[in-house]
């Protein structure tokens, strides 16, 4: 838990401490702790494989004991001490059976009539009695934080999918609908295809509330034996928190209780994989804030499953640490090794690396935590995504995610860095316009947007046709239905284009039939790319731009992002492309766009009053040899440093920066390797 001290890496390691082999894992706490320079204890608690499923009560009551051992050694280390229950209502039952040790417990009911036997309906009153005892046991050990862990949500509980359909909630849902339902027909009615179902906003604004009323229990239960204990939330992402109908902020001052909040935004990437699992990483972060009420604390969740060295690197951890503090995380919770009972120095590298990074991500937390805001291209969430969805045949309730992933990736892994700020520039894909009012898509013409085909297609079949340049719009359609096309070629020199500029249609890769829309442009609107056949014949527009009689500015492309982005949709043409996009849209001021000697970059520009903060992560394995940097900004360049890696911020002769009226290029030539991101601090006049 973060304190009020000047800024700096906080370090708060998630450990399980398994009753047979205590003593010798506190022990090593003890020693380790210092050395790995981490600042506060999260004790997990009966976690993963060694559940017991709903922990009984006498198993709690013994384990108080231990607890109170913990916190006596880590006040005499000076290191604050926290717990962290694994399950709430529970992840999954793993051949556990909790209905003798809760007595009359629900258990959770799947959209498909699959029951669970450890993962409880929330608004039980036997799992709600059960927990009361359970985590009043753990609270008068007086912890700093309670963690909530990501499975207080309806969806993933094991063998559950999506849920809760019990008799419980399906009696509520049928006296608000006025009649007596069954969750065949509730089912149905959710993911009836076309216009949504009445049921499906009743629903959802159900599940809402009965979460915020799960969380607020769970706070009373807390506060009332430990009322200085805070209390934290481990979240799932909130474009599939739309599928419970969360409300962000009701939801989060309820589990406060009127304490400070902490968040544990999922980072994912929990085993090693791509460099560029990392887009998703910072997303997280950036979203999950856009969501929380001001003033949350936020600590990442750094996590190594299935707990060695085989599943992920310590390069891999660091740069996942480097990500949460770059983007302005007050600090990471690392669950970094088993919970078998293994000894964290059974592989020592990991502490290690903890111990010798620490300067290093201190030195970036001392400005990425400056107040400020991060600048960029905005895109969109909206809480009521999925009440808002129209599903097509055959429906999957998977489906009623909030779409905007793939519009973000593409963004960033084309240098366009994305904020969820306010923003000369907004970007679109999918439905999620379907959940905006009509005065506010008309706020959004008055400015400047970035659309896909069905977010396109969501605003003509509203009206709004003419305002983005479109006499119509076919829905998205398989490509091969359409004709035989072979490219896209880019024709507008001023987005990157050329004669003979060619992106293939081949997406999201060479063996794709993508889906495209159909564009019948308005007279005025600009070509900026177009279909071509095998002979190079032109066809219909691919890309258009258009200024509105509202004085603002879209841009539209016929491509569903959803389904096409990949491989193949990134291309130096294409990243051309939607850089002289943003800069059309923006109309030359840009705030920020990336550019260098690679390719994936993750770039972030952060404003902290007199001070802004550029970074740059490599994520491909080439080194970077240069990396440039597109601003916009009246005020001039007073000093420039880099961060080394011993922490320091300092001038270095690989900085050069020149100015153009508000147009400014920041240069470095220093390679940029994909373990060592690169991060400049500029003081302005």
């Amino acid at each position: 838990m973060p304190t009020n001290k000047p800024p700096h890496a906080w370090y708060a390691l998630r450990r399980t401490l398994p009753p047979w082999r205590f003593d010798e894992l506190l022990e090593e706490l003890k020693t380790q702790l210092p050395r790995y320079r981490v600042d506060e204890l999260i004790v997990k608690i009966d976690t993963e494989e060694f559940f017991h499923g709903q922990p009984p009560i006498q198993w709690a009551k013994n384990y108080q004991k231990r607890l109170f051992r913990v916190r006596e050694a880590m006040e005499s280390l000076g290191v604050v001490y926290s717990l962290n229950p694994w399950i709430t209502v529970g992840h999954c039952d793993r051949g556990r059976d909790s209905l003798s040790e809760v007595r009359g417990m629900q258990g959770m009911v799947g959209h498909d009539g699959t029951t669970c036997r450890v993962c409880a309906c929330p608004i039980d009153p036997a799992w709600r009695s059960h927990t009361r005892q359970v985590w009043q046991i753990y609270a008068q050990t007086k912890p700093a934080v309670i963690w909530v862990e990501d499975d207080i949500r309806t969806f993933n509980h094991l063998p559950v999918r999506f849920g809760c359909f019990c008799p419980l909630h399906m009696k509520r849902f049928s006296q608000i609908i006025g009649q007596k339902v069954t969750r065949e027909q509730l089912v149905n009615a959710l993911l009836s295809p076309g216009r949504p179902h009445p049921w499906r906003k009743a629903w959802l604004d159900l599940q809402g509330e009965l979460m915020i009323d799960t969380v607020a229990f769970l706070a009373g239960a807390v506060h009332e034996i430990s009322p200085q204990t805070r209390m934290g939330l481990m979240s799932s992402g909130p474009r599939l928190h739309c599928m419970e109908g969360r409300q962000w902020r009701r939801f989060a001052d309820a589990l406060a209780d009127g304490m400070p909040l902490l968040s544990r935004p999922p980072m994912g990437n929990y085993a090693e994989s791509e460099l560029r699992g990392f887009y998703y990483s910072h997303d997280s972060i950036k979203l999950t804030r856009h969501c929380m009420p001001p003033g949350t604390t936020e600590q990442t969740e750094v996590e190594n499953a299935p707990f060695t060295a085989y599943s992920k690197s310590t390069a891999f951890t660091f740069l996942e640490m480097a990500i949460s503090f770059a983007y302005s995380a007050h600090g990471v919770t690392l669950n970094l090794f088993d919970h078998c009972g293994t000894p964290m120095q059974a592989d020592p590298s990991m502490g290690q690396m903890l111990g010798d990074r620490k300067a290093f991500l201190t030195g970036l937390a001392k400005v990425s935590q400056l107040e400020g805001k991060f600048r960029g291209v905005r895109l969109l969430h909206h809480d009521d995504a999925s009440r808002a969805k129209q599903l097509e045949s055959p429906p999957q309730y998977a489906s009623l995610y909030e779409e905007g992933q793939e519009m973000m990736q593409a963004l960033e892994a084309m240098g366009i860095p994305t904020t969820y700020d306010e923003s000369n520039v907004t970007a679109a894909c999918g439905q999620v316009l379907r959940a905006f009012g009509d005065r506010e898509i008309r706020e959004l013409l008055c400015g400047s947007l970035l659309l896909d085909a069905p977010a396109a297609c969501v605003l003509a079949e509203r009206g709004f046709a003419r305002n983005i340049g479109l006499k119509r719009i076919a829905p998205p359609a398989p490509m091969d239905s359409l004709g035989a096309w072979a490219a896209e070629e880019i024709t507008d020199a001023h987005f990157g284009g050329g004669p003979k500029t060619l992106v293939t249609t081949r997406l999201p890769h060479l063996g794709g039939d993508p889906p495209f829309s159909m564009l019948s442009p308005v007279s005025g609107a600009r070509i900026v790319s177009r279909l071509v056949d095998p002979d190079m014949k032109a066809g219909p527009p691919a890309m258009i731009a258009f200024e509105n009689s509202l004085g603002g500015r879209v841009v539209v492309h016929a491509w569903d992002i959803t389904s096409v982005f990949g491989k193949a949709f990134l291309n130096p043409a294409r990243q051309r492309q939607y850089q002289g996009a943003v800069r059309w849209l923006s109309r030359g001021s840009a705030a920020v766009l990336a550019t260098g000697g690679g390719v994936y970059p993750l770039a972030l520009r952060r404003d902290c009053g007199d001070k802004t903060l550029l970074g740059l992560f490599n994520l491909s394995l080439d080194p970077w040899p240069f990396a440039e940097f597109e601003l916009t900004d009246a005020r001039d360049v007073a000093q420039m440093q880099l961060l080394n890696t011993s922490g320091q911020w300092r001038a270095s002769s690989s900085l050069k920066a020149r100015k153009k009226g508000r147009h400014i290029t920041i240069r470095c030539d220093a390679s940029i390797p994909y373990d060592r991101p690169m991060f400049v601090c500029i003081r302005w006049k």
